[in-house]
């Protein structure tokens, strides 16, 4: 009875309006905190806690905040010129791989929403950044959209490459359909994998890989980086890492590995992995790369090299990374080349 009496609605009486009044001014003008006003006003933590949020809820307290900016600084032009993509910069300088992955993810939320097209087909890669992004998407109604996995859909050790989970939470965040990919990322031989490939179940994804719209993608670092969380390297045993590093392999981006230069590696890695093509992949209109962190600078370059992706989505010291390491004149074409 006594919660029930606590409850205030829209309609409270001035009484009550008048004491959510006094608890957020004393919590949000005066910087009072609550166990403060709390022993104040007598009140429990736990009520003034709810107080303040019924404050909110009848608009006694109105919180705004203000909106990015659509003007994007001069690093971020200059790293699309010198590439030929549209390159897009979040907010923050840090330090840890592991916190800028998630920071980025997280903050290109909201500019990724406004980019992914309203209607047709979208691909999605798995890894950790991508990972952060579907828990900030806004949610959308897009019913016409499809989300589709563009390499093997589960992973029973590390949770960030189950692409198909992945897959399911960017289409209920977005109210859009999704296919899911019932095989795994990489298989134990190159037979294995063609024969999963011509499963009709397998095929019904992977016949939207040739029409797809846009695609979402991470880009792994190099084969012995460890940056404090899990990617998909870590499906390599210690000789395998040694082989990639010995072919001068600097990332992954679904399923293809590439070097520096922006050519791209073939290994028994690329014949035992489900993924999309390297042709299919360059063919999607737009793919956009979200990845930030010390241990991304080589691998972005060379992603860029590759012409392996038209959008970008970074931080400031990321960005400032991959021109420093691309150095002078000539650099590489970047997406210009992709139909190369």
């Amino acid at each position: 009875m006594a919660r029930a009496a606590e409850r205030v609605t829209k309609t409270a009486p001035s009484a009550d309006r008048e004491v959510m009044r006094l608890v957020s001014e004393l919590y949000y003008a005066r910087d009072l905190r609550q166990p403060e006003i709390a022993e104040m006003t007598g009140f429990s933590v736990s009520k003034v806690s709810r107080i303040l949020a019924q404050a909110r809820e009848v608009g006694i307290v109105r919180i705004s905040v203000d909106p990015p900016t659509d003007e994007q600084p001069a690093l971020a032009l200059e790293l699309g010129h010198r590439f030929g993509i549209e390159a897009w910069l979040t907010p923050g300088r840090e330090t840890d791989p592991s916190a800028a992955a998630r920071l980025c993810g997280v903050a290109a939320a909201e500019h990724v929403a406004a980019w992914l097209p309203m209607t047709g087909a979208i691909g999605i890669a798995g890894g950790y950044t991508l990972d952060a992004l579907a828990s900030a998407l806004p949610r959308r109604i897009l019913a016409d959209l499809t989300v589709v996995p563009v390499v093997g859909g589960w992973d029973s050790r590390n949770r960030y490459l189950d692409v198909n989970e992945l897959a399911r939470r960017i289409a209920d965040r977005l109210g859009a359909q999704v296919h899911y990919l019932h095989a795994p990322g990489m298989l134990d031989d190159e037979e294995t994998k063609e024969a999963l490939l011509r499963d009709s179940g397998v095929a019904a994804t992977t016949r939207h890989w040739a029409a797809l719209d846009a695609a979402l993608v991470g880009v792994s670092g190099g084969p012995t980086i460890m940056p404090g969380y899990g990617t998909v390297m870590d499906r390599l045993d210690d000789g395998g890492r040694r082989r990639l590093l010995d072919l001068g392999v600097v990332g992954d981006v679904s399923g293809h590995l590439f070097r520096a230069d922006g050519t791209i590696v073939e290994d028994e890695w690329s014949r035992r992995t489900i993924a999309i093509s390297i042709d299919e992949l360059r063919r999607i209109p737009r793919v956009m790369a979200i990845a930030a962190g010390s241990n991304k600078h080589h691998s972005l370059l060379g992603a860029l090299r590759a012409g392996l992706i038209s959008h970008l989505v970074t931080d400031r010291p990321t960005a400032e990374g991959i021109l420093r390491l691309a150095g002078g004149a000539g650099a590489g074409a970047g997406r210009t080349s992709r139909g190369s």
